[in-house]
């Protein structure tokens, strides 16, 4: 229990602190989580590519036949 009291104790003497706090985190694993996911989107970019050509090739073939 004294767990949740200095959670309390914390939210109420500190919650400007806790809010700047929160969002410095969410900033800092947005920022981490974009750099970490650039590479990968690139790579799936270039896989993904050649399959929507392809689809739009067959689309197109279906409907001049």
């Amino acid at each position: 229990m004294e767990q949740i009291q200095i959670a309390k104790t914390f939210k109420k003497n500190n919650s400007a602190t806790a809010v700047k706090f929160v969002l410095v985190m969410a900033v800092i694993f947005l920022m981490t989580f974009i750099v970490s996911l650039f590479p990968i989107m690139i790579t799936i970019m270039f896989l993904t590519a050649p399959a929507i050509i392809m689809n739009i090739g067959w689309l197109m073939f279906a409907g001049a036949v």
